[in-house]
């Protein structure tokens, strides 16, 4: 099998991360490393380099300028990988011992194209929903798999060289999802192993994790609407299709408008409502918005109806909620009602503006939460 890392100096945690992969209890001789070095600066290149010397057919490296962002190296390991399975790592994480020998084992048994390894946050949060209990030859409802969609799980490589997946490149945040879900949507099955810690996500002291940095709106809700457009054509409209777009509502749509965005200047404010506004006309049906809880369900018609000072007001004065996995539950009758959602298409879309937010404002919106 073939494990790929794209590295950016990463030089303090990378021999951690590699040995833990040729440590496995499948045996070195089962898989090769595909290291693409992204143009570090700070000696990353050069220990790879040296592992390659030390473990040669087993540990392939590519050198190449800096690209941004960990899409285009993997697309390009994905390219020269020769393994029955693929797994992507980071270059700061681990691997648990038995990691790959359980996913692979996992894979064989159920004919599973992807089989998602229990994720154990170090330092950091990690996905819960989809770990809750092993699943055997499932699909993307039975697994929740939407609930993890980082690249660090196992892929059938005839399943990704087959259907063409590849990783959006250039893009800081969520470039994995359109290979991860596609994958999920194509896949024959898809099993999950939730009784052992395969994977360690490490938060590291003093790295920059592109997770926490605000993303360019433009390419970022394009991304997202990219998948969504994937998950649609896939999906026929109904409660299925709602359970899975709920997730992209939830965290990339109204993620985006917790507390940072307070702080924003006023025209990307303006653009991410814009922007953020059309992907809920277009994917977000009633019958979902009316079922979220209600702080989202405030935004999601601030939003619609271009509100951005509101929008930045709520910001600072509502907490920001836990991440939530749960399906949408739904809402008694008279809270139903109390959720104008009107569907704006095309030009009909309000243009989002600013005015005074009033104390009274800021009254009728701890009001309306209290519902």
């Amino acid at each position: 099998m073939s494990v790929i890392v794209p590295v950016y100096n990463a030089r303090d945690h990378l021999e951690e991360c590699l040995e833990s992969i040729a440590g496995q209890s499948i045996g070195f001789g089962q898989v090769e490393i595909i290291a693409v070095d992204d143009g570090s600066t700070d000696g990353s290149g050069a220990l790879l380099d040296e592992w390659a010397r030390r473990h040669p057919g087993r540990v392939q490296v590519v050198h190449q300028e800096n690209s941004g962002a960990p899409g285009g190296p993997r697309n390009r390991a994905v390219e020269m990988a020769t393994g029955e399975f693929l797994f992507f790592a980071d270059p700061d994480d681990y691997l648990g011992e038995q990691a790959l020998e359980r996913l692979v084992a996992a894979a064989r048994r159920d004919g599973a194209d992807v089989v998602l390894g229990r994720i154990k946050g170090v330092g950091r949060k990690a996905p819960v929903t989809p770990f809750r209990r092993n699943v055997r030859g499932g699909d993307i409802h039975s697994t929740r798999a939407v609930w993890s969609l980082t690249a660090h799980k196992l892929f059938r490589r005839s399943l990704v060289t087959g259907h063409e997946l590849r990783f959006a490149e250039g893009l800081r945040l969520a470039e994995e999802q359109p290979f991860v879900v596609a994958a999920y949507l194509f896949a024959r099955s898809i099993s999950v192993v939730a009784d052992y810690d395969c994977y360690y996500l490490v938060r590291r002291e003093g790295a920059a994790h592109l997770t926490r940095q605000e993303p360019e709106p433009g390419p970022f809700y394009a991304n997202v609407r990219a998948v969504l457009d994937l998950v649609t054509r896939h999906v026929p409209p109904g409660r299925k299709r709602d359970d899975l777009v709920h997730r992209w509502v939830a965290l990339e749509i109204l993620g985006r408008f917790n507390e940072p965005f307070a702080g924003l200047p006023e025209d990307t404010q303006a653009l991410h409502v814009r922007l953020a506004g059309r992907l809920l006309d277009d994917y977000a049906s009633d019958e979902l918005v009316a079922r979220l809880p209600p702080l989202a369900r405030l935004r999601c018609l601030l939003i619609r109806q271009g509100l951005v000072e509101e929008l930045a007001a709520l910001a600072t004065l509502a907490p920001r909620p836990k991440a939530r996995s749960a399906k949408p539950q739904p809402r008694s009758e008279h809270q139903v009602r109390a959720t104008p959602a009107p569907q704006t298409h095309g030009s009909s879309r309000p243009a989002p503006r600013r005015g005074r937010t009033t104390a009274a404002t800021l009254r009728r919106m701890r009001r309306w939460l209290r519902r």
